[in-house]
């Protein structure tokens, strides 16, 4: 896809992430890069063991140097940061403010899947990716990829 810049105010697009309460209080940067087989249905196996691909990992090695050089320019140029700044006070939060929907006295329902953790937390351990023992997940589990005949 082409670059693009920030999506007009009802023109809502991109999939689901964890940084809605950041980007409502700083200015956000999303970035998007190859990693995954285009029309698969999100959140679902099919992406996973996508994702779990060499070619998976070469997007995924593609989209790291682009993070990298993102925060390299703004790290070097002071305006980048200040024109986002600018953006985010005059046009995203100009005339909405973010109302948070769990307050600061919220606390996580840790119990709700209490009984669950408990059975199985220790079976779970050995799923547990080493880097110290394994150069990848796939080699710790024994999983030859590409499989060749």
């Amino acid at each position: 896809m082409p670059l693009a810049g920030p999506v007009a105010d009802e023109a809502r697009q991109g999939g689901s992430d964890d940084i809605g309460d950041v980007s409502w209080n700083v200015p956000t940067i999303s970035l998007r890069y190859p990693s995954n087989i285009p029309g698969l249905p999100g959140h679902n196996w099919a992406n996973a063991i996508a994702m779990a691909t060499p070619i998976a990992h070469k997007g995924v090695t593609a989209g790291a140097k682009v993070v990298a050089m993102t925060m390299i320019d703004l790290l070097t140029k002071p305006e980048l940061v200040e024109q986002a700044w600018t953006y985010f006070r005059t046009v995203q939060t100009k005339d909405r403010q973010y109302q948070p929907l769990i307050s600061p006295d919220d606390k996580p329902p840790i119990w709700l899947n209490q009984r669950t953790m408990d059975t199985y937390r220790e079976r779970m351990r050995k799923y547990y990716y080493d880097p110290s023992k394994y150069n990848t997940y796939l080699e710790q589990l024994g999983i030859k990829y590409p499989t060749t005949r």
